[in-house]
């Protein structure tokens, strides 16, 4: 209670005090007269009480204004906040549970452990690099402009990278015969993923094309830089560069054969999608809009509770002083409120005897 709330109650106190009914027949030791209801003082005190509760409800409202007013323009937003924040936690959800049942089902077929994926790209650059070397070399000592002849070595390396990608698919169907099952046989969990399951008859000739494409883009690489060297520095330097951007293109074809594997790239896709929506939940979830307004509202709550609570206090403060008005007045109001008398049982009124 404020220093301001101390002398208001004291200067209400000595109000009381103050206050001297006029006293007609002495009470003497007897309860309050029962021909009295309630005194004048009583329901003045009651009055003033009831001002209280009601002053202190239109000080909290009025202090709480602001926090209100902000929580309401807020709400738009926050709602539509809200409704994006529900959608993207059963978005989470839904990620988890397939994820999880994902791991349970397919877990034990994947055979890539996860620093593969490190190494993978280590070799993929490191093949990529040298091959540009050995071209861009031959190409500017040949005369070509280096800026011209960098975009050349690059695209060709590149090229040689991508060719080895051939041995990727030969891995997904050499793992896709392992696993082909027949489809009556799965169970309920393995339904889902009966994709991995068929076997590979439908992408044989496929693949053959596939390779047979991979095998020209490293023989007309191959071809090319052993003519570009044989120009430049003769044909043991044409030889050599030329059976290096072969191995080049070996080296990304058995780098891609060790890294290939169907069912963990689909777990890596699914723990992405699960990791992706846990992003998106938080994102949303720290929405200002959303926080803010929860701000406010706690706010206008709390000082609302806290000047009801005053509010009530102050009522029970001029309770007690109405209280202490009859206290200090037992000629007239008696010395406390008489005891209700316990009825008799077993006696009744039978008039006058006859």
């Amino acid at each position: 209670m404020s220093r301001h709330d101390l002398h208001a109650v004291d200067a209400a106190t000595e109000e009381a005090d103050s206050i001297i009914l006029q006293q007609i027949d002495r009470a003497g030791a007897v309860p309050r007269p029962d021909n009295i209801k309630e005194f004048h003082s009583e329901r003045e005190y009651h009055a003033k009480a009831q001002t209280q509760t009601e002053t202190y409800t239109a000080d909290g409202e009025a202090a709480a204004r602001d926090a209100a007013v902000t929580a309401a323009g807020l709400e738009s937003a926050a709602t539509a906040a809200t409704g994006l924040i529900t959608g993207a936690a059963s978005s989470v959800e839904t990620a988890r549970e397939q994820l999880a049942h994902a791991l349970r089902t397919l877990g034990h077929l994947a055979r890539r452990d996860t620093p593969a994926k490190v190494r993978y790209w280590i070799c993929l650059v490191a093949l990529c690099l040298g091959d540009t070397a050995g071209i861009l070399g031959a190409a500017i000592t040949l005369g070509e402009i280096p800026l011209v002849a960098l975009g050349q070595a690059v695209a060709t390396g590149v090229a040689a990278i991508t060719a080895g990608q051939a041995g990727a698919d030969l891995k997904d169907l050499r793992l896709a015969r392992i696993r082909q099952r027949d489809l009556e046989e799965l169970t309920e969990d393995e339904q889902r993923y009966r994709q991995f399951f068929i076997g590979v008859e439908a992408g044989v000739s496929t693949m053959k094309l596939i390779g047979a494409l991979s095998a020209t883009i490293v023989a007309i690489i191959s071809v090319g830089i052993f003519c570009l060297r044989l120009s430049v520095e003769g044909l043991t330097s044409g030889i050599a560069f030329g059976m290096l951007a072969a191995a080049t293109a070996l080296g990304s074809f058995l780098a891609n054969y060790s890294y290939a594997d169907e069912i963990a790239d689909y777990l890596a896709r699914t723990e992405r999608t699960y990791a992706k929506a846990i992003k998106t939940h938080s994102k949303l979830a720290a929405d200002p809009a959303v926080q803010k307004r929860a701000e406010a509202l706690a706010g206008a709550a709390s000082i609302k509770t806290e000047h009801t609570h005053r509010g009530r206090a102050a009522w029970w403060q001029l309770q007690a002083l109405s209280a202490r008005i009859l206290r200090r007045n037992p000629g007239v109001a008696g010395h406390g409120v008489a005891a209700e008398q316990p009825e008799v049982i077993g006696r009744r009124f039978r008039g006058d005897a006859a």
